[in-house]
């Protein structure tokens, strides 16, 4: 179970809210990965959406470190190759559902 304060931060409720079709124990999954993902990058969910990109010069920055943190928290769970993806695509879908967007995973063989 996730911490009370996490569920209060803006970006959590806006992805909570993109989750609202999913049973309660598979939405909690989820926003539990996300509060191990910000704990493994050291920010909070809205410091991730608000560092990701600059809304003054209208890019994204720091999206290579977020497409590489994402990539090393997924590798980093014991088990098969699409588990670790489905995790990482957990987070993508966090950033997809507060307006950023991180690149895909590419298989090495591509």
């Amino acid at each position: 179970m996730t911490d009370p304060a996490f569920h209060d931060l803006i970006t959590v409720r806006r992805y909570a809210a993109q989750l609202s079709d999913l049973d309660t124990k598979d939405r909690e999954a989820r926003l539990t990965t996300v509060a191990e993902f910000a704990a493994f990058v050291g920010r909070t969910p809205d410091e991730m959406i608000a560092e990701i990109f600059n809304e003054e010069t209208r890019k994204y920055r720091k999206r290579g470190f977020y497409s590489d943190r994402v990539k090393e928290f997924s590798a980093a769970l014991d088990g098969p190759r699409n588990r670790q993806l489905a995790r990482g695509n957990v987070i993508r879908s966090f950033f997809i559902a507060n307006g950023r967007r991180i690149p895909p995973e590419q298989p090495d063989w591509i």
